[in-house]
């Protein structure tokens, strides 16, 4: 008898697609799609384009806050008449206009320059802000910080009547949006010249730029 061919013969045999494969019973499955190298690309770049999102998205809402400092209830004394040592007291307004970030200050200090005739240089003050810190401020609130200084005006060469001084803050401060903080920004604003003699110093409101 001759023998019956199979037509699964060696010769005729097809290689299996890479895509099939056989279940337990013999019979033929899907083992899905195949990735070519064009779906990696796309797959590569939607996750770069996502984390970029994140990235800016951190960065838009962590962006910093305008704070917006002022100088109050500014006042001069002078402990013994004809004594050379004179106290200086003002108040620091900082205003976090800002409905969303809140501010934390982890230091602030700030600077008197009186320009003395006599010496033909600018003399600097630094003054003590009475306030512990770390300070924080909600947003959309205002923070009231006392500041003085004790000084010899013999040094500057203006006892009598010292003329206008000039305020300069400096703050490092961070701003937090829910639980997220941004990183620490140095902050300087300078003040328009404050009269610290006048008699109407007490109740002026002296405003600060950067």
């Amino acid at each position: 008898q001759s023998a019956v061919a199979s037509p699964l013969s060696k010769r005729g045999r097809r290689a299996l697609s890479p895509a099939m494969a056989t279940s337990g019973s013999g019979q033929f499955k899907s083992a899905g799609p195949v990735w070519g190298p064009r779906k990696y690309i796309l797959a590569a770049t939607t996750v770069t384009l996502a984390v970029s999102a994140v990235a800016v998205a951190t960065t838009v809402i962590l962006s910093p806050a305008r704070i917006a400092f002022s100088v109050t209830g500014a006042s001069s004394s002078q402990g013994v008449e004809g004594a050379s040592l004179v106290a200086l007291n003002f108040t620091l307004e900082a205003a976090n206009p800002s409905r969303r970030a809140g501010v934390e200050y982890s230091s602030v200090t700030a600077r008197l320059q009186l320009y003395s005739a006599s010496h033909a240089a600018a003399g600097w003050l630094k003054t003590d802000v009475h306030q512990a810190m770390p300070l924080q401020q909600p947003p959309a609130t205002s923070r009231s910080l006392r500041a003085s200084v004790l000084f010899d005006c013999k040094d500057l060469g203006c006892c009598g009547r010292a003329p206008p001084m000039t305020v300069l803050v400096l703050a490092q401060v961070r701003f937090k949006v829910g639980l997220a903080y941004s990183r620490q920004y140095d902050v300087q604003v300078s003040c328009q010249p404050v009269d610290f003699f006048a008699a109407t110093a007490a109740a002026a409101r002296v405003v600060c730029v950067a």
